[in-house]
């Protein structure tokens, strides 16, 4: 099989040090914002690609990355209107080739690529499913509405307490802490447990706990951001609004008075990490292929072990369906607790998510892909869900995207939605049982 002998970059060469020999960057120079070029790959006896035209793409692309990241774009949040994308979205195939997504290209084995047809490579990495579409849901009584508000409260308090009882919820992936867990997420971990076994001897100590670790994370972010000079990537970001979700989920709900009014100062704290947060995946999702290049080398990705493809598009999937959840939920839960206090509030928008059922639960890469090619992804544009009520069944979609669509269109008709998949599997399974015995009955004759 065609293999490339790569030889350290000039950068690593000329100060000594050992280089990973990534492409189109290796990790020194990713780390340090320089240019990356490497000198002409030497041919094996083997070799059937052209090596300069290689190098030579693996210098522009490190140019281009190295520009970047010196003077990053910024993308406005919430500047494009709803009729921005019309119709359901089409997301051209990237040709990609096993080199955009690991340092060398020798293998033991082929490895081979999704086809078109299944479309699952890029679908979830499209920049145009980023926007937010603000379009408000059908109009519904106070009423119902403040129970919607309090059932999607109680649903996120109960994913926080999943999470630190079954390593997963709806809105933690089992994968997305298991190699890295920062600081940071180990603090607000160990204070979901903490509150939930809470006493009300022990409630003002939990208290106080929960305060002093929710100021730390402001503070220890404030001297990251400050002292560091390394530029926080998709991970970072996420990592510490879900540290800091976990806090205002606790205390804005809490009866404790103190508790609140210390949560509603960091109100806007938490409304500035998840823009940010917005705004670094599109930086980093407007060039999908060269996402994915980076995203192979990247300290996420990298502990991981494995370079098949799928593994690579499973965990990079991972992240950013992460990102799209955390960033709703954040907004919604704090627009809720303003509307519940001053009786009106926001709207945050909605962006694109994962809706198919089993994709968030899939055990390994391979399962996810053969999932995303046999059943599809439901990966829908929010304006295109109502059809769901018309078109699918509750069996179609996940936890997660069932409460949105009780937050967006009212408990009363999701519950009318589910009963009446109830009875249509009822009837199906009475009818199929009917069969069975008439074909029995036969058969004796």
């Amino acid at each position: 099989m065609a293999s490339v002998w790569r030889r350290a970059c000039v950068s690593c060469t000329k100060s000594k040090r050992q280089c990973t020999k990534s492409v189109p960057a290796c990790r020194r120079c990713v780390d340090k914002g320089i240019r990356c070029l490497y000198p002409p790959a030497r041919r094996t006896e083997s070799l059937s690609i052209d090596t300069e035209a290689g190098a030579a793409a693996a210098t522009s692309s490190s140019s281009s990355v190295a520009a970047e990241s010196a003077n990053p774009p910024l993308v406005p949040h919430n500047n494009r209107s709803n009729t921005d994308v019309v119709g359901a979205l089409y997301y051209p195939p990237l040709q990609l080739t096993q080199a955009d997504f690991v340092g060398d290209v020798s293998r033991s084995s082929p490895q081979p690529l999704f086809d078109d047809a299944a479309a699952a490579d890029t679908w979830f990495l499209a920049p145009e499913s980023w926007v937010a579409d603000c379009t408000p849901p059908p109009m519904q009584p106070q009423l119902v509405q403040y129970d919607s508000l309090q059932r999607f409260v109680d649903c996120i308090q109960s994913w926080l307490r999943q999470w630190v009882t079954a390593g997963s919820s709806p809105l933690h992936h089992w994968y997305l802490y298991k190699e890295t867990m920062p600081r940071h997420v180990q603090d607000a971990y160990t204070a979901i447990t903490m509150y939930a076994a809470r006493t009300p001897e022990t409630q003002p100590t939990v208290s106080r706990v929960l305060d002093d670790r929710a100021t730390q994370l402001l503070q220890d972010q404030a001297l990251e951001t400050t002292m560091s000079g390394r530029q926080m990537d998709v991970f970072d970001h996420l990592s510490r609004v879900q540290s800091l979700l976990v806090y205002q989920s606790i205390r804005l709900f809490d009866g404790d008075v103190r508790m609140r009014a210390q949560a509603e100062a960091l109100i806007p704290a938490l409304f500035l990490w998840s823009k940010q947060l917005l705004e670094c995946a599109k930086d980093n999702l407007a060039r999908p292929a060269r996402f994915l290049a980076s995203f192979a080398t990247s300290n996420f990705y990298s502990n991981a072990g494995g370079d098949h493809v799928d593994d690579v598009l499973w965990r990079a999937w991972v992240l950013v369906e992460s990102v799209r959840r955390t960033w709703l939920v954040a907004n919604c839960l704090q627009e809720t607790y303003l509307y519940m206090k001053r009786g009106w509030g926001e709207c945050p928008g909605r962006v694109t998510f994962t809706m198919r059922a089993g994709l968030w639960e899939a055990p390994s890469p391979y399962a996810w892909s053969r999932a995303c090619c046999e059943r599809g992804t439901l990966f829908l544009l929010p304006k295109q869900t109502e059809n769901l009520f018309f078109d699918g069944g509750p069996e179609d979609i996940d936890e997660f995207n069932l409460m949105i669509l009780e937050l967006s269109y009212g408990v009363e008709r999701v519950e009318r939605w589910l009963g009446e998949a109830k009875e249509r599997r009822e009837q199906r399974s009475s009818f199929e049982a009917l069969v069975d015995v008439v074909g029995q009955v036969q058969g004796v004759r």
